[in-house]
């Protein structure tokens, strides 16, 4: 009998799988690393469309399937739900990732959902579940449907997973990930009259320069995306409908005697698909990389001088890390001259110590909490206000030089600076 239980586990000591089908990765890749690329690599995992499909709260009726493997509670099945929880419940990993996904409504239930029911059993167990759930209801496309059964079912690496490591076409375009492209569409034969091969190593090889076979294989693409090869039309058929549609590309069967080059294309977008993209609907994302996370408007004086210069020179050294490490010192010291300007306005005393800075965002915190104007990074200096995270360490770190300093770390931090300054100093 299969072997399985629930048991309540600590969202924190669940371990994402790093081998998932749907983007399988080396097994040490942290969760950190894992949820990173699950942002970037949009079209595999989706955790934008998740997220406006879970809404305020977890549906239990998914329960995670989880595995002990390697002393650790291993997520076979939900990691996109557990990357969610994740996202938003660890402090550190927030702040790194933060500007990746948005929430329409302010996510409560699922910051607080710290305990989660999952279905534990043993892998055989898991990973019968799984097959069951995501090969026999045709849930998964067929490049993860390949992976599961060649990393897991012992069957030999397909054709389309090897078209797929070397072009990312497939990985690309979600239109290619079908059945009837895998067994009607890119085939041994199909490819072959294209003038494409496998080598004795499974690589794939063609007859073309580098730059031919970029063509060659967009137009394969377009072709798909357009249907005009599909279920209805074409079906089956490859070289007709492309020589039809690209006649200036010459094509012709793979000769093993003309001189062959590897295959290597990756999918760039189009200045008209940039332009189409939908917009994000948080300004979050929108200026992930600008430092503050947008055009602050300040009154004049020496807050308004101190962040103009920094913000001028982050366009300017942005890449450079023993730069970058300065520009993350003199947060602090922007907070420095702030809080003194601050509390000389309200004649304190505090004006007169050495350091003011920490004093100043204490009053800071106590201030903005009682106030909706919470301006434009919500979730961030919501989970600063709420104690979910701080940035008091993190600034003090930067002021002694003993951390190291990556850009994202600096503009999310300086987030937070912006939307301080811009309570007590906006114009």
């Amino acid at each position: 009998m299969p072997n399985q239980e629930i048991k309540e586990i600590a969202v924190s000591d669940l371990k994402l799988w790093s081998e998932n089908p749907r983007d399988p990765l080396s097994k040490d890749t942290s969760d950190y690393e894992i949820i990173k690329r699950a942002i970037s690599e949009n079209k595999k995992w989706n955790l934008q469309k998740l997220i406006n499909e879970m809404g305020e709260y977890y549906d239990f009726s998914e329960l995670p399937t989880v595995v002990k493997m390697n002393g650790k509670w291993t997520v076979l099945d939900g990691n996109r739900r557990i990357a969610v929880l994740k996202y938003l419940q660890d402090p550190l990993l927030y702040h790194k990732l933060n500007g990746g996904l948005f929430f329409d409504i302010e996510p409560t239930k699922l910051k607080n959902l710290k305990v989660i029911p999952c279905n534990v059993c043993d892998l055989e167990t898991a990973l019968s579940n799984i097959e069951r759930k995501h090969i026999n209801d045709n849930s998964w496309g067929r490049l993860e449907r390949d992976y599961f059964l060649h990393n897991f079912r012992n069957k030999n690496k397909s054709l389309f997973i090897q078209f797929d490591e070397q072009t990312q076409a497939i990985s690309q375009n979600p239109a290619l990930n079908q059945r009837f492209v895998k067994e009607e569409i890119l085939t041994k034969d199909n490819l072959h009259a294209l003038g494409f091969s496998l080598n004795e190593n499974g690589k794939l090889i063609s007859n073309y320069t580098p730059n031919i076979q970029k063509e060659i294989l967009s137009g394969i693409t377009k072709l798909i995306n357009e249907k005009v090869v599909s279920t209805r039309k074409n079906r089956g058929d490859l070289l007709t409908p492309f020589k039809e549609n690209f006649p200036e590309l010459e094509v012709k069967p793979f000769d093993s005697n003309r001189r062959t080059y590897s295959v290597s294309f990756k999918k760039e977008k189009t200045k008209k698909e940039a332009t189409n993209a939908t917009p994000r609907k948080t300004p979050r994302t929108k200026n992930k990389d600008v430092l503050f996370g947008r055009k602050l408007i300040l009154v004049p004086g020496k807050v308004n001088n101190l962040y103009s210069y920094l913000e001028k020179t982050y366009k300017d050294v942005k890449n450079d890390s023993s730069a970058l490490l300065v520009l993350a010192m003199s947060l602090r010291l922007l907070l420095e001259v702030a809080g003194r300007e601050y509390f000389q306005s309200i004649n304190s005393p505090i004006a007169e110590k050495d350091m003011v800075y920490k004093d100043f965002l204490q009053v800071a915190r106590n201030d903005l909490s009682k106030t909706k104007a919470t301006q434009n990074y919500l979730s961030l200096t919501k989970d600063w206000l709420n104690g979910s995270s701080t940035i008091e360490a993190l600034l003090g770190k930067y002021a002694h030089g003993n951390i190291v300093v990556n850009r994202l770390d600096v503009v999310t931090s300086s987030k937070l600076v912006g939307d301080i300054l811009t309570h007590y100093f906006s114009k």
